[in-house]
């Protein structure tokens, strides 16, 4: 099974409510969303190739923390191209090089985002 998509976000969220928001927010838009709730789920997942079009990930969880993830993405040729949108209470702690959505989270902002980033063709209803 081809688990590469060009119109995939892996939303990583630990927060139940938000993360339901977010896929949703995607799915209305005509995207494919996988999720994860820590930063270990989302590694796991990008082991197994899921190759979203762009990752949106809080930095404060349990467990396996954004930044982490953001180290192992970076240090993995294949995954380093793959625009990333920090969502974070605590923006200031976010690494530089990132585009960063304080919370609350300006939804079309980051679909905007996301869509510019890595799906060009694909067509936003936000």
């Amino acid at each position: 099974m081809d688990t590469s998509n060009s119109h995939r976000v892996l939303i990583v969220e630990d927060d139940v409510e938000v993360r339901a928001a977010l896929s949703q927010l995607f799915a209305s838009n005509r995207y494919e969303v996988g999720l994860a709730s820590n930063g270990a789920e989302a590694i796991e997942l990008l082991e197994q190739n899921l190759e979203p079009c762009a990752v949106v990930i809080d930095l404060l969880m349990p467990g396996i923390v954004g930044h982490e993830v953001l180290d192992y993405m970076r240090d993995d040729q294949r995954l380093a191209a793959i625009p990333v949108a920090i969502i974070s209470g605590s923006p200031e702690l976010a690494p530089p090089g990132y585009q960063v959505f304080p919370k609350p989270i300006d939804g079309g902002a980051l679909v905007r985002f996301v869509g510019s980033g890595c799906c060009r063709d694909h067509k936003l209803s936000v």
